[in-house]
């Protein structure tokens, strides 16, 4: 099993209360030769467990321990109020306490692996520190990015900026608020969860379509559903919501990697999002022929996480 790392967050995201994040360390084989760091933060729904699902006698499932076979560390975030950190008590989280939260995790993550004070295996490591993000993962690494740069490039997977172009994104403060209460009420119906509960769990049933496409074994969808995570309802509603991250994703100037699934994802046109990253350097695009939203558990995912093993070689370096 991946150690454990715990970071203090308290200060930066501000709520005036103490605030830990955990996450979990994944090491190559040889970890005298390692290529990379890739910081990875799941979608709503899920903690950690998106990375590495353990599948009884269904193997393969585990994104970490595939790119640490190839010379990658891996360390899963789990998001303020999501797995093992801190609790949402208090006020409700807004996807800005998140992304303060992590980018404050991923910082002390750099700097632990420079330093050599990551894990008591690794030595100290000046390698490419990549950013890989699903769904609201990914949106919150787009905006950890903008505010903190902490990435030299960013895989940015199931998550749509094109959806922008196809609704009416006034950037007015009200019209935005407005997108996310129907964006809110959205969740509260997918969690069945009445106005005054600010975390839920997702009704999986419901979303069954949009996470697996129909050839998923039902085991891995058992033990997907048995490991799931509360949703932070309004932080959720906020990273669905058309235009709320345009500000961000338009500060994006490190090599980008899109992904999506053919059979349904969140993309209304995979194939406009790369459009979206005018100032990256390099944009690339990969749509997973018979994947649906939840890449990692489907039938092909392996032919996703070798296109973004061929990719980050040169996109790494050219971010440095």
């Amino acid at each position: 099993m991946p150690d454990i790392l715990t970071v203090d967050v308290s200060g930066p995201v501000g709520l005036g209360r103490p605030l830990r994040q955990t996450a979990r360390v994944f090491l190559p084989e040889d970890a005298a030769q390692v290529h990379g760091v890739l910081c990875c933060l799941p979608g709503g729904s899920y903690d950690w467990h998106y990375w590495h699902l353990d599948v009884p006698g269904h193997h393969g499932y585990s994104f970490a321990e595939h790119f640490a076979s190839i010379g990658y560390v891996v360390v899963t975030v789990d998001h303020l109020g999501i797995g093992e950190s801190s609790p949402a008590d208090g006020p409700p989280l807004r996807l800005d306490h998140l992304a303060r939260g992590d980018a404050a995790a991923v910082s002390e993550i750099r700097e632990r692996a420079k330093s050599g004070a990551l894990h008591a295996e690794l030595p100290p490591v000046d390698v490419p520190f990549v950013g890989v993000g699903h769904s609201m993962g990914a949106c919150l690494t787009v905006m950890v990015q903008a505010q903190q740069r902490c990435y030299d490039a960013v895989v940015l997977l199931g998550y749509s900026a094109a959806v922008d172009n196809v609704f009416d994104t006034d950037t007015a403060a009200g019209a935005l608020e407005e997108r996310i209460a129907t964006s809110a009420a959205g969740v509260r119906a997918l969690c069945g969860a009445p106005a005054d509960v600010e975390v839920a769990m997702v009704d999986r049933s419901l979303v069954r379509g949009l996470f697996y496409a129909d050839d998923v074994p039902e085991p891995v969808i058992a033990a997907d559903t048995a490991v799931q995570a509360w949703t932070p309802i309004y932080a959720s509603a906020e990273a669905a919501a058309p235009g709320y991250a345009t500000r961000y994703i338009e500060n994006i100037d490190v090599p980008v990697f899109l992904g999506f699934g053919d059979a349904v994802d969140l993309s209304p046109d995979p194939w406009a999002e790369p459009a979206s990253y005018r100032r990256a350097s390099d944009v690339t695009l990969f749509v997973l022929t018979g994947s649906s939203h939840c890449h990692n558990f489907s039938t092909p995912r392996a032919r996703l996480w070798d296109r973004i093993a061929a990719w980050l070689p040169a996109a790494g370096r050219s971010g440095l």
